[in-house]
């Protein structure tokens, strides 16, 4: 029996299944409500606030015979409401770009409405997030840090923003993940004045 990856964050922990899972459900590109069988690498991620959920690096087939990926809550066992949040917005699509997948880094964050929008951030907020080097932090766990053009030359939308790429190693994904959707609901990223509960 294969035991199950460990990283540990500022303020969370994500264990990681080193087996794939069949999920059922749909791409982001999907335009109806078609739920297919799609391929999963899976952790779990738990806070020191109480927030307990799976997350998926995914893979599903498209009508042409491809494949696109992302990573999203699977499921939500455990947390306050603002993390029910990451249901609905906190998908994070990861774009083909030959053998690997690049994923932009927008963190959810707090603003004119009581609830976390993604928002287009650079490398010191995530720096700041997270409490350390962030492409540093992807770099230890397989990832490639740079910007989406660097990393994707097809990319249409948001070509300066911090980004990084994955091979089969899911780990720096659900770290990209941890440091831009979970960290900031669990910080209060962007609410002005707030002191965080967990420092």
């Amino acid at each position: 029996m294969t035991s199950e990856p460990i990283v540990e964050l500022r303020g969370l922990t994500l264990s990681i299944d080193p087996g794939e899972h069949t999920i059922e459900g749909a791409g982001l590109s999907a335009r109806e409500e078609v739920v297919v069988e799609g391929r999963a690498r899976v952790s779990t991620v738990k806070t020191v606030d109480g927030f307990h959920a799976t997350i998926g690096v995914c893979t599903w087939p498209t009508g042409d015979e491809g494949y696109e990926h992302d990573i999203r809550l699977l499921d939500f066992w455990t947390g306050a409401d603002d993390y029910r949040r990451l249901e609905r917005a906190g998908k994070m699509s990861l774009a083909q770009s030959g053998d690997r997948r690049v994923g932009i880094l927008r963190a959810m964050a707090y603003g004119e409405r009581e609830w976390p929008t993604l928002q287009t951030v650079g490398w010191e907020s995530l720096d700041r997030l997270a409490g350390t080097d962030v492409a540093h932090l992807l770099r230890d766990h397989g990832g490639v840090p740079g910007s989406v053009i660097e990393l994707n030359q097809n990319a249409k939308r948001f070509k300066d923003a911090p980004a990084f790429s994955i091979g089969d190693d899911p780990t720096a994904a659900f770290v990209a993940f941890a440091v831009t959707r979970v960290m900031p609901i669990a910080r209060g990223f962007g609410k002005p004045g707030l002191e965080p509960l967990h420092a």
